[in-house]
């Protein structure tokens, strides 16, 4: 469809623009030279560059055909429905269980519901991927993550 994405292109180019004009705003960090309004901005321009793609796709009638119609009967809209729900659960408890945990049952639960059923390997890449995160922030980055109880 033509119109959906000239709307979708327009869109992109002005949220891009939008981040890229709040990044400028940020403040400096005099130590790294990047600071913080490095990755939004470079994220932004990715965006705009996408966006314009889809935009000149658009307008020149390459614009490719509609998917099959949406349908909330989808086995993958239910999945997604429930990732979505569990990365909102995951926000709400972290502070709580802390990092570790909270981490840990996350993933495993993801996994479980991408169909994934070796269950101790699961376990194994659950334990494994949260605490090779927490040790990169927290030992090489000195980020401390949410402790929880725990702490």
């Amino acid at each position: 469809m033509k119109i959906p994405d000239i709307i979708a292109g327009i869109l992109g180019l002005a949220l891009s623009v939008y981040v890229i004009y709040t990044a400028y705003f940020f403040p400096e960090d005099k130590v790294l030279l990047l600071g913080p309004s490095f990755f939004p901005t470079v994220l932004a321009i990715g965006l705009g560059i996408f966006s314009l793609m889809l935009l000149s796709a658009a307008l020149r009638g390459k614009s490719r055909p509609s998917a099959d119609p949406f349908s909330l009967k989808d086995p993958a809209i239910h999945r997604a429905g429930i990732s979505l729900l569990a990365i909102i659960a995951y926000c709400l408890v972290l502070g709580t269980l802390g990092f570790i945990i909270t981490s840990t049952v996350f993933l495993f639960g993801l996994m479980y519901l991408l169909k994934r059923r070796d269950y101790i390997k699961m376990a194994a890449v659950s334990i494994a991927v949260t605490l090779l995160v927490y040790g990169i922030f927290n030992r090489l980055l000195d980020i401390s993550l949410p402790a929880g109880f725990l702490g």
